[in-house]
Parts: structure tokens; C-alpha cells; sequence
């Protein structure tokens, strides 16, 4: 037997001793009756532990769903935006997306701002793609470059467009995305005080699996960022929907090719040399979703996976002496990974409180995350990025722990059997 195959079958035991430990720990926990103080002078009440986990879990996302809407709502009375400045080039790495491609080029050029360029960047061999990418071209203001450098990854795609154009701001965005008309516009105001402008995407919830994505997105891409960001300072940092100052990306270093989650290990680096970013939310721009179960697992795994590379790399790198913002980073960057076992672990707590009785709290807390994924629906139907609302935010309290699963399958394996592969989802256009 070969020690890869070995190596698989271990990680497969410790995911499945995990996920057992977990559900077990929640359990017992949940359980727990501990004593909350009240008054001064005054006994304290007596209630299980996973009446408070569950509490928890509804404030936190009720705070952070508010700060979500005020965000959104007070950035649509920030206009009118320019509609010309600086040139932005915009960077669209892409690999086997000549089905998909001509979303974010044709929704790129017909952006509010005028001032931007498009720099297809294909892959050597990718002839399907590199020959959509020249009829594209054949518009104006898309220049289509072949990554013959250093292929194979998103990062060194971008680094490869960055060092062929000397354009003061520069975006990245994937292939399959529709940009918002109003994104780049507001993206170059935002750009006049912040070094990086983050917007939002949203996968195009067009069938069951892919409305599930798309409240997923708001749940955990999102709503559990907000209140982190509002607190620290740190906001994520990612590789599409994103506009940036040319010497912010330089300064930092740009994406690292060596990193299956490359933005999330620039989103660090961003955070501790203490780039100003800007959350533009909107304006949204709408992706492909995983059209499969297949893909959805296969996604979320790889995504947990690189969020463990970057934690491995944040602990070698750790210095709070030289680089104040190290012992944060590193405590976030746990957070995002081991986070996932306290969704998960939230499961046998609430099925203690089903079992102890306790409906209130029980309804509260799925009532609360229904309602915040049908307000973030209602919102952006309100915005005109999706039509209707439908019936698939019922199935949001089932899903969550599912991500949950395929974090700790990505994140188990990361030590004991990945090789560098990576999962790559089929986009279909």
C-alpha cells in the first residue's frame, strides 16, 4: 500500500474522529447548567449552556446583519460618482472559462467609470479560452496577455497583467463575474481616501443548490465578517471585486502564487501593514455557483484547506516585536478555521434544547438566521441584483452545518494528505 494512499485514510479517520468529537463536545456542553449573574446583592438564574451558545449565536448575527444594511444603505446616498479619473486596469485571470468569460469583460466595459482597461490573462494551451478572450478583444480597451511566465495560478496571472500595465489603480476580477455598472465608479471614489476598495459578490441563485450558495455567502462570506471588521479593523481582502492603489499592491507584495487561497493570505498581509480598505457592498457584482453537490464540497474543502496553509504560514511568521499586528492576525486567521467546529458544534446543542423543551430559545435562534437571510434577499431585490426571493432560506439552518463538515475535511487534510492539488469548479456561463 502507498504511503499517499495511507496518508489519505488517515486524514479520513481524523475527520471522522473529529466531526465525532465535536458533535459529542456540543452535546455534553449544551448540557452544562451554569449560573448568570443578574444584580449585585441578587442570586443569579441557572440556564444551560447551550441556551447561551445559541443566544450568542442570535446577537451576533443580529448586530452584524444591522451593520450590514447601515453599510449598504448609507453607501447608495454616497453618489454621484465619477464617471472618469484615474485609469483602472482590470485584471480577469482565466482558465477554461470561455463559456463564461465574456461576463465580467462585457459588464467591465460597460461600467459606469470610462476610464478602464480589461487584461484578459489566459493560460498556455487554454485555446478555447485565449480565442474567446481575442474576439472579446476585438471591442477596444481589452488587451488579452498568454501567463507563459509562470502559469498556473490566479496570483501569478495578476502579477503577470500587473508588471504589463503602469495604470494608477488596478482591480482583479474572476472570469465568471458580472460587474456592478456602479462598482468601479464607486470603487474610484472610495479609492481618493482608502488604498483598497472590497465589494461584494454573490453567486447567481438560479436553482436550489445555487440559492443555498447565495445565502451562504451572506451567512458565513459576510454578515461574519462585518462585526470583526467594525471591532478591529480588519476587513477581508480578496481576489475579485476588488479595486486597489498600484503602490498598495506593490507595497504589500502582491498575491503569492504559492498559496491555494492566495486573497486570503494577502488579506493578512494587507491587515498588518495596515492598508486602508473600504467595504463597498452596494453594488454587488453576481458569480457562478457550484452547480453540483460535487462541486460545493469540492470548493468549500479547497477553500479550508488554503485557510490552513495561511494559519501554517501565520504561525512561522509570527512576531509581535517587528510586527505588532501578527499576534491579531493570528488570532483571526484561527478564528475563520476553528470557527467551523463551533457552527458544527452548535447542532447537538440545539438538539439539546429540542430535547430539554426549551422552543423560545430554539425559535429565536433559527428565526433570527431565517430572517436575516430573507432581509439580505429582500435588500438586494430592492437593489435589483435578484429577482424574487423564493423559498430556499428555509433550507439555511441545514446547510450551515454541511460547510461546517467540508471546512474540517479540507482543514484535517491540509497536515496529513494534501499535495498541493486543488478542486476546480465547472462554470458553465
Amino acid at each position: 500500500m502507498s504511503s499517499r494512499t495511507l496518508r489519505r485514510w488517515a486524514a479520513s479517520a481524523c475527520f471522522a474522529l473529529a466531526t465525532v468529537a465535536v458533535v459529542t463536545v456540543g452535546f455534553v456542553q449544551g448540557q452544562i447548567a451554569i449560573t448568570l449573574p443578574l444584580f449585585v446583592g441578587l442570586d443569579g438564574v441557572s440556564v444551560l449552556n447551550a441556551t447561551v451558545a445559541a443566544l450568542s449565536f442570535t446577537v451576533t448575527l443580529l448586530v452584524s446583519g444591522a451593520i450590514f444594511a447601515v453599510e449598504v444603505l448609507r453607501e447608495r446616498d454616497r453618489g454621484p460618482y465619477p464617471t472618469t479619473g484615474p485609469e483602472i486596469a482590470a485584471v480577469v485571470p482565466s482558465y477554461g472559462d470561455a463559456s463564461a468569460l465574456h461576463r465580467s469583460v462585457e459588464s467591465l466595459l460597460d461600467s459606469d467609470y470610462a476610464d478602464v482597461r480589461v487584461y484578459v490573462v489566459c493560460e498556455p494551451g487554454d485555446d478555447a479560452t485565449l480565442d474567446r478572450a481575442r474576439s472579446l478583444a476585438e471591442r477596444g480597451r481589452v488587451t488579452c496577455l498568454v501567463n507563459d511566465r509562470d502559469p498556473g495560478s490566479k496570483a501569478a496571472a495578476v502579477t503577470y497583467a500587473v508588471d504589463r500595465t503602469d495604470a494608477p489603480y488596478l482591480g482583479v476580477f474572476d472570469a465568471d463575474e458580472r460587474v456592478h455598472p456602479t462598482f468601479l465608479a464607486a470603487a474610484a471614489a472610495g479609492l481618493d481616501d482608502h488604498e483598497v476598495v472590497q465589494g461584494r459578490t454573490f453567486p447567481r441563485p438560479d436553482g436550489l443548490l445555487e440559492s443555498i450558495t447565495y445565502y451562504e455567502s451572506v451567512v458565513l462570506g459576510y454578515l461574519s465578517h462585518r462585526l470583526v471588521s467594525h471591532l478591529t479593523d480588519f476587513d477581508m481582502v480578496a481576489s475579485n471585486a476588488l479595486a486597489m492603489r498600484r503602490e498598495t499592491y506593490d507595497r504589500v507584495g502582491g498575491y503569492d502564487p504559492r498559496m491555494l487561497t492566495e486573497d486570503f493570505d494577502f488579506a493578512f498581509r494587507c491587515y498588518e501593514d495596515r492598508v486602508s480598505v473600504r467595504s463597498s457592498f452596494a453594488y454587488p457584482s453576481e458569480i457562478e455557483g457550484a452547480h453540483t453537490l460535487r462541486d460545493w464540497w469540492g470548493q468549500r474543502k479547497r477553500w479550508m484547506t488554503g485557510y490552513a496553509q495561511v494559519f501554517h504560514r501565520r504561525i512561522g511568521r509570527f512576531h509581535p516585536v517587528a510586527s505588532p499586528r501578527s499576534a491579531t492576525s493570528l488570532v483571526f486567521c484561527a478564528g475563520a478555521i476553528f470557527g467551523n467546529f463551533v457552527v458544527l458544534s452548535l447542532v447537538p446543542q440545539l438538539a439539546v434544547l429540542a430535547a430539554v423543551g426549551a422552543s423560545a430559545v430554539l425559535a429565536v435562534t433559527v428565526g433570527t438566521l431565517w430572517g436575516i437571510c430573507l432581509g439580505v434577499r429582500l435588500l438586494d431585490a430592492r437593489l435589483g441584483v435578484v429577482d424574487g426571493v423564493g423559498l430556499a432560506w428555509l433550507l439555511v439552518p441545514v446547510a450551515l452545518p454541511f460547510y461546517s463538515l467540508a471546512a474540517i475535511k479540507g482543514i484535517v487534510e491540509y497536515p496529513l494528505s494534501w499535495e498541493g492539488e486543488w478542486f476546480r469548479v465547472e462554470k458553465e456561463g
